[in-house]
């Protein structure tokens, strides 16, 4: 394991013993068995952990352990400790984004002084990730899964299944944690770890080896498939002072339309649905949100905007034909037939109920509705916070108003007050244009 370890370094960076590595270890046994080959092979590192006191006693355990792993390794240790739950509570993140960047911002800083910063980890953890990923659907991009590389961050590990690491340990007597969340199969990835991978190499068992071999092949026909998108951006997209602008007439007659301008749009945080409603020809004017962009449809351009340069303008409709300026709008028959999808871009909302003028805007102190299926009414502000939106994403979220009265949070909850019932006869089925 040892000469695959250096070949793998040298692979990555050419002469490993040329730089000084600072190693990111948990504890576990993947972190431990890394920090003791790169021990073995004598090159220059440090270790750095988390205490994220997340798990109890567990946590403390897990730094004592890699306060000894150090002492034994006569290396330098830098730990850190964070009040995660702490610092998650008014973030609107989950708690596992919240550790990562408190995690990836620490080794950035402490890790100025070295080459490279080196994560542990493996083979499996590249299965897990590309099947989470072809879960999520996040194309192509999701199956390259953990680069090797990445700026200062290296990954040698990644050639290593996580059975040859333990086997590893175990024959060297090296003492590492096992975290007792990792049976918890209420966590997706540890669902894939538990039961879909052990389920799948019944079928194949060498299925983490095809991973790693299929992880290799798509690295390279992304990086293939990336030179001719990096082409097409830039013929079609110009910058222009504070904003980015995407020329229509590029996507015309291109049989390749939907797929660069998703990826274009992929780079403001604008999922596939957004291309999907740009290439029917959106009216101008139109705007779509990203958590980060705002994006307005123009005249001859899709015009691309910070939403901290751009706050969300207040609109307001008098009318039916004002409302379809902005939401799709269909008068519809009710029977007892008629079904209701759960779709929170969609407003369904009984004719006698839909009262002018109206005003789309964003949240004020104060605001509060009966959300659909609830009791009683709730403040927006805790709406928000159970649901884990965060104050900036709440800022711009639209709400279609009469008066006082909150119809509909755009893309996310209408107003039981407003909902269609066995009295309702005609109702309007209203559409966002992909606000989020």
């Amino acid at each position: 394991m040892r000469k695959r370890f250096l070949a793998e370094l040298e692979r990555l960076v050419g002469n490993p013993q040329s730089y000084r590595y600072l190693l990111a270890v948990s504890g576990g046994a993947d972190s431990t068995v890394t920090a003791f080959l790169f021990h073995q092979t004598g090159l220059s590192f440090a270790m750095a952990h988390c205490n994220f006191h997340l798990r109890g006693d567990d946590s403390n355990r897990d730094m004592e352990l890699v306060c000894a792993l150090a002492e034994k390794l006569h290396t330098q240790l830098f730990v850190k400790e964070f009040d995660t739950l702490g610092l998650q509570k008014d973030s609107g993140q989950s708690i596992e984004m919240v550790a990562r960047k408190l995690r990836y911002d620490w080794f950035e800083d402490i890790g100025a002084d070295y080459d490279f910063i080196v994560t542990a980890h493996n083979a499996n953890d590249t299965a897990e990730t590309m099947l989470l990923n072809l879960c999520r659907g996040t194309g192509l991009k999701g199956m390259v899964s953990i680069p090797e590389r990445n700026g200062k961050i290296l990954r040698p590990m990644l050639v290593f299944s996580a059975q040859e690491i333990r086997h590893f340990a175990h024959e060297n007597h090296l003492f590492f944690a096992v975290d007792s969340t990792n049976s918890d199969v209420s966590i997706p990835r540890n669902r894939i770890r538990n039961e879909v991978l052990p389920a799948l190499e019944h079928l194949n068992p060498s299925l983490i080896d095809t991973f790693n071999r299929n992880r290799a092949i798509f690295q390279k026909q992304y990086l293939f498939y990336q030179k001719h998108i990096e082409q097409c951006k830039k013929e079609a997209v110009f910058c222009r002072n504070n904003e980015v602008a995407i020329k229509k007439a590029f996507f015309a007659e291109n049989p390749d339309k939907s797929v660069i301008l998703y990826e274009i749009l992929a780079d403001y945080g604008f999922p596939f649905f957004v291309t999907e409603k740009l290439l029917e020809d959106m009216p101008t004017g139109r705007y779509f949100l990203s958590h980060t962009h705002v994006l307005v449809v123009d005249r001859d351009l899709y015009i691309i905007q910070p939403l901290e340069e751009k706050k969300l303008p207040e609109m307001h409709f008098s009318n039916i034909d004002d409302l379809k300026q902005h939401f799709s709008v269909e008068k519809l028959q009710w029977t007892p037939k008629t079904s209701f999808p759960k779709d929170n871009h969609v407003l369904f909302i009984p004719v006698e109920k839909l009262h002018f003028p109206l005003t789309l805007r964003t949240w004020r102190d104060g605001d509060a509705f009966r959300p659909l299926g609830a009791p009683g009414r709730q403040k927006l502000s805790d709406y928000f916070t159970d649901h884990k939106i965060d104050r900036f994403a709440k800022q711009r979220i639209p709400l279609l108003c009469h008066g006082d009265d909150i119809l509909w949070i755009v893309g996310h909850r209408s107003n039981e007050d407003y909902k269609i019932d066995s009295k309702t006869t005609d109702y309007y089925k209203i559409t966002d244009y992909g606000t989020l």
